[in-house]
């Protein structure tokens, strides 16, 4: 709403032209939605509370609740988004959340989570693997269901 405000303000016709066609760009490639979405591929799971998410991300919880097992996807380093998954499941940086996997799969608690390059790989890291849960940075196209939606 403050937006709209502030753009009927501007007098130069051009202007708000310009201003338009730079929020459209923008939210075409990705500035505008400041959200992570936590998503599977299974359309039977239901969605889960912020407590289960981050056990399931952590690898505190290794299967779903019917006893199927999870398998984790999580953003490489060349993803957009690594960062950004790392600061609001692990509380640091995305090495931090590589460092925590690495400790889980070294002492026997955990399977190595598959690891993708952007949010393209991750869905079709998901469609091809069962039981998988993976976090990616726009909403998904139809065929995957969303588990959590989380702001940055």
């Amino acid at each position: 709403m403050g937006n709209v405000f502030w753009l009927s303000r501007v007098r130069c016709p051009l202007s708000k032209w310009l201003l338009g066609a730079c929020l459209v760009v923008f939210s075409k490639i990705g500035f505008a939605d400041p959200s992570l979405y936590v998503v599977t591929a299974d359309t039977n799971a239901s969605t889960l509370s912020s407590v289960a998410i981050s056990d399931i991300l952590s690898g505190k919880q290794r299967k779903w609740p019917n006893g199927a097992p999870l398998v984790v996807v999580l953003p490489g380093k060349e993803a957009t988004y690594f960062q950004a998954v790392g600061k609001q499941w692990f509380g640091g940086s995305g090495a931090a959340m590589q460092r925590h996997w690495l400790r889980l799969v070294f002492s026997g608690r955990a399977n190595v989570p598959l690891y993708a390059q952007s949010s393209q790989d991750t869905l079709t890291l998901l469609s091809q693997t069962a039981g998988s849960v993976g976090v990616i940075d726009q909403a998904p196209s139809e065929g995957y269901h969303i588990l959590a939606v989380v702001e940055r």
